[in-house]
């Protein structure tokens, strides 16, 4: 029987999942269209004026979308040189260490990116771009990236994670 904990953590992690298939799929796309744009500009039938905008955006939300993803795959970056020279509890300890200290900084991020989002909901402000996305949902989303980070460290913290991680793998063994 799951636990209502076990049903959170699929579920979060079945949304990690579907973001970092969203980023698959958005680089697939800049790989496809931007050689396009370039036939479509050569060929001067016209351009995609929209592209640039786009890929500009999908940059920025694929790295807040996938980091998520990235930690509960243990592909992140990270210096093993002193968990190995440390005994195995002492291991333990400093990695719960560095995951609270995790969840403490993404929560202060979050705040900030809340904050920061309702200032620029209530200024209404716009970036100065072709393709024109209001600062605030950009913002806010920032700030989810962050609440999903945090989440995912303290779920770190967990013994039995529904999740079975690869940081004994490679980084390149950890990725799709």
């Amino acid at each position: 029987m799951q636990s209502p904990l076990d049903t959170f953590e699929y579920a979060f992690l079945k949304l990690t999942h579907f973001f970092a298939a969203s980023v698959a799929v958005s680089i697939g796309l800049m790989a496809v269209l931007i050689p396009l744009n370039l036939f479509i500009i050569k060929a001067h039938i016209g351009s995609m004026w929209w592209l640039n905008g786009s890929i500009e955006y999908a940059l920025y939300f694929g790295v807040f979308a996938g980091a998520p993803w990235v930690l509960q795959q243990g592909a992140h970056v990270r210096v093993d040189l002193m968990s190995s020279a440390l005994s195995e509890s002492s291991s333990q300890k400093l990695d719960n260490l560095i995951n609270l200290f995790g969840t403490m900084l993404c929560i202060l991020l979050w705040i900030y990116g809340i904050r920061a989002g309702i200032t620029e909901f209530i200024n209404e402000t716009m970036p100065d771009k072709d393709l024109r996305i209001a600062n605030w949902i950009i913002v806010f989303f920032f700030s989810f990236s962050f609440l999903m980070l945090s989440i995912e460290f303290l779920l770190r913290f967990r013994k039995k994670r529904v999740l079975k991680t690869n940081e004994n793998k490679t980084a390149s063994e950890a990725g799709f």
